[in-house]
Formats: structure tokens, sequence, C-alpha cells
């Protein structure tokens, strides 16, 4: 079948056609392919659904104009290569397009009995509802609810990588276990309400405290924990220590009223206090106890046995 014929068939039937594919929520274009005499291909609008309409802003003034004729050049560019890759392949391609709108589409080419390509199918669905569920959830497993912070899980990447860093450079990692010590005070007083909005402010002043680079992480009540990177000295991190301490020891205010918090900090270094990411974690752990047992709003240092 020529494609003279195709054209005549479709426009005999385009009515049925039309009312086929009206209901479909899938995008449907069907394109021509025309060659010029220096071999480039071009694609005409020969029919497409409502949903596709209405999707790519078209009216039926596009049928029989070019995609050229149709859209500004970066964006005729972009959908000419998506129809000539089905084309030059000879076989259905699939592309995802990424924007407002992200679309997943399969291109299907469609050849005369000389095997000439003569259209395009064109399918495509809108998966940006499923993306941003996916986007979401896969946020969800690595970062806190409440405060936006990586979670344990995303934590424990971070300084595993920060170890792999250190290594290589030569350089040391702190880890610094940070509690408050009336949170339980502040609930009771307050509100669970309120102690959710001091924790997202914690966090949110926390995150002033260090560098772009670093880690701040929620590991759940008011438990955080902070990676320092690319550190030179103990001197270096105790310098962080006390510039949290200070910043947390500021007023808070909600909407139920103004009050003071203090907070404790255990540090761990690698790799003169543990050689690996657990280690860390447990002995940062302990020395915040050391630091709750000394009194209010200090920062302790874990040092190994015989130091």
């Amino acid at each position: 079948m020529s494609k003279l014929d195709i054209e005549t068939l479709i426009n005999q039937y385009r009515e049925i056609l039309t009312s086929f594919f009206h209901h479909m929520s899938d995008m449907f274009f069907l394109m021509s392919v025309e060659e010029s005499a220096n071999r480039e291909l071009y694609f005409r609008y020969v029919l497409m659904n409502p949903a596709a309409m209405q999707m790519a802003k078209l009216t039926e003034e596009a049928y029989g104009k070019r995609i050229e004729d149709v859209y500004p050049p970066s964006k005729a560019a972009s959908l000419t290569s998506m129809y000539r890759q089905a084309v030059e392949s000879g076989v259905p391609v699939h592309h995802t397009s990424e924007g407002e709108v992200i679309g997943e589409s399969i291109l299907s080419p469609a050849f005369n009995k000389d095997g000439v390509c003569t259209h395009v199918f064109s399918v495509t669905r809108d998966i940006t509802e499923r993306k941003q569920l996916e986007s979401r959830l896969k946020f969800m497993a690595y970062h806190d609810v409440l405060t936006g912070l990586p979670n344990r899980r995303l934590l424990f990447i971070h300084l595993q990588n920060a170890l792999a860093a250190a290594k290589a450079n030569d350089e040391m990692v702190a880890v610094l276990y940070l509690d408050c010590d009336d949170f339980k005070q502040v609930n009771d007083t307050w509100g669970h309400n309120a102690g959710d909005l001091f924790l997202q402010m914690l966090a949110e002043r926390l995150k002033t405290c260090v560098r772009e680079g670093d880690t701040v992480a929620r590991l759940g009540g008011d438990e955080f924990v902070i990676i320092l990177t690319a550190i030179q000295s103990q001197r270096q991190v105790e310098k962080v220590a006390k510039r949290i301490l200070q910043a947390l020891q500021q007023s808070w205010t909600i909407e139920e009223g103004t009050f003071h918090s203090t907070t404790s900090i255990g540090i761990a270094l690698y790799p003169t206090t543990a050689s690996d990411a657990d280690q860390l974690l447990c002995y940062a752990d302990k020395a915040l106890y050391t630091a709750k047992a000394k009194g209010r709003s200090r920062y302790h240092c874990y040092q190994p046995e015989g130091h």
C-alpha cells in the first residue's frame, strides 16, 4: 500500500478512528514521514486524539502541518529527533520526556510493501503522578518525615562515603551525636505539636552551624547526628561543637510562647577514635552520655581506653 493509499484510507475512516481514540487517556499521534532531497526527514500531523491535542496544546489546525510549522525550533528539533529515531531504527522505540509533564512514549514505524517507512504511530502516557509518587516514596525511605533531614539509613551511607574520602585524602571525619537536655519538658509543657515545631526549628538552626558539604541527620525523637568531613584537627571539631551549643542556647519562640533549651554533644573522630561507621556512631553515643553526666549544654570527645 502506498503512502497516498494510507492517507486516503485514514481520511475515509477518520471519523471512526477519531471516535475509537477519543476516550483514550493516553496521547495518540499518527505522523506521516517525508524525506527531502538532501535526505532530511520531516513529519506531518495526520491524526491525533483529544488527549494528545490537550496535552500538546494543539488544535485541528495542526493537521497536515510539519512539526516545524507548529513548534518553536528547540521544541521541534526535540520532537523530530524522537520520530527520526523510530524511522532509522526500524523498530518501536521508547522515550521518556521530562518537564512539567513527564511522558512515557512508544513510537512505532509503519512500512509500505516496498519497505519504506511512511508513518510513525506514537502513544504517550502521562506518568507525572507516578513519578512524583516514586520520588516521594524514595525521599521518605531516606529522610525524616518531620524535619526533611537524612534519616539513619541515609546517614550511614553519607558516613561510609565520608570515611572512604577521608582515607583517600588522609583527612579526619567527626561524628557529633546530639540530644536535647530537656525535650520531654517541652512536650509536657507545650504539647506534642509544639514539640514537633521545636524539632523542625532545631533542625534548621543546626544546618546553619555547619558547612554545605556536612551532613545533619535526625535519628528519631530529639536525637540528631552531624557528620563533619575534611577535618584537619580535633580543635576544628570543638569549634563547631561550641558554635552549635551557643546557637541552641538562644531562646526559642513558638506560638505557645518563648522558652530556652540546651543540648549535649558526644564526639567521635576518625581515625583516632574509631575506624568504621558503626564504631564512630557507637563511641559518639557513649561520649554523649558522658557529656550529659557532667552537666547540661556541653560536649565531650570520646577517648579510647589508655588515652
